[in-house]
């Protein structure tokens, strides 16, 4: 089921009937891959949500149909039960953060340090960013391409209002990335993210909160079933990046020109997600607004100055965490202040070298 469709197909309670119930015969049909074509070369696909009709899932779905289409059949996609089976992996490079802590300037810093998904995708193209992500991936045997985005200004969902920073202090919250670290700077109790369990989570009262993407995102995701209150602008506040990652052994067997094409595909993926998430902003925030209730507001003013703060210091502790992170640092905030002229941050240097 295309996100556009069930937005636009779908109105007032009718919307909450398809978020709650798309209904295990859907997931169930998306789940079942067909068989590969005869002499198709087949490439496993994991990610780490469920794979359902809408959300990231069936932006997964639809790059693997793009490859597999604008090769004429050679490729054929199947989900793989894990990362550890796969070939490719869709995921954010959050995923990647506990092997470098520098993974996270590919997929959303917290705060106002983020850069806007299309500013984030010029950095990449023209500012220097990609080569310095292929870099720090082929240390970990992936080759990385932009290939989605989980939507701008995550809101911070909860069951109860979020109207000063002690409503936050203490809490079990749900946050992917470093906008966890700048949770727990502010005193909050970070659980391990993952959307869906995110919302499981709310349900049964395990969190307090949760970041689950932009408002289209959400809505796909079923959160405001759970939680009628959507606060703030996130802690990753520009949203999440998602890649698709490629083994490094498998993108070298690949010939140039379906290396181009895989690209290719994964870019066109990029750019209709990020279109999805703002074409479909109004109507998602109205759908909430009219069919679940949710109540929309802006960060109490004790949080936005104090998330500020405490997002810089994530961002500088892990811009000092090694040559390489101090480089990528550098770059990522020299494009920033170029795009946004804000003026980048004074880091303290960062002795010697990554071979």
């Amino acid at each position: 089921m295309d996100r556009r469709k069930f937005l636009i197909s779908t109105g007032g309670v009718a919307v909450a009937a398809a978020a709650s119930t798309a209904g295990a015969e859907a997931v169930a049909r998306t789940s079942t891959p067909g068989p590969a074509p005869e002499g198709a070369t087949v490439l496993r696909l994991a990610m780490p949500w469920r794979d359902r009709p809408h959300g990231p899932a069936e932006s997964a779905r639809r790059l693997a149909q793009r490859f597999q289409a604008m090769t004429g059949g050679r490729y054929h996609l199947q989900i793989a039960a894990s990362a550890e089976d796969a070939d490719l992996l869709h995921a954010s490079s959050h995923a990647l953060a506990h092997r470098h802590p520098a993974f996270s300037y590919f997929a959303g810093l917290p705060g106002r340090a983020g850069l806007a998904a299309s500013d984030f995708a010029h950095w990449l193209t023209v500012g220097g960013g990609q080569m310095l992500w292929d870099d720090l991936s082929a240390d970990y045997g992936w080759k990385p391409l932009l290939a989605g985005h989980l939507g701008h200004a995550p809101p911070l969902w909860s069951k109860a209002p979020i109207a000063r920073l002690s409503d936050i202090a203490g809490a079990p919250l749900a946050i992917g990335g470093l906008g966890a670290d700048a949770a727990r700077a502010l005193g909050a109790e970070v659980q391990p993210p993952g959307l869906d369990a995110a919302v499981r989570a709310l349900e049964d009262g395990t969190i307090h909160a949760a970041e689950t993407g932009g408002l289209l995102t959400s809505l796909g995701f079923g959160v405001a079933r759970v939680a009628k209150f959507a606060t703030g602008s996130g802690f990753t506040g520009t949203g999440t990046a998602l890649a698709l990652h490629v083994r490094l052994d498998t993108w070298n067997r690949i010939t140039p020109e379906d290396q181009a094409i895989l690209a290719a595909a994964a870019e066109q993926e990029f750019h209709a997600s990020v279109a999805e998430d703002r074409a479909h902003e109004r109507l998602a925030r109205q759908t909430l607004a009219t069919a679940f209730g949710v109540t929309f507001a802006a960060w109490p003013a004790d949080i936005a100055g104090a998330l500020d703060r405490v997002a810089e210091a994530t961002i500088a502790h892990v811009a000092g965490y090694d040559a390489r992170a101090a480089r990528i640092d550098q770059s990522y905030m020299a494009f920033r202040s170029a795009v946004s002229g804000s003026a980048a941050p004074r880091r303290h240097s960062v002795a010697g070298a990554i071979s």
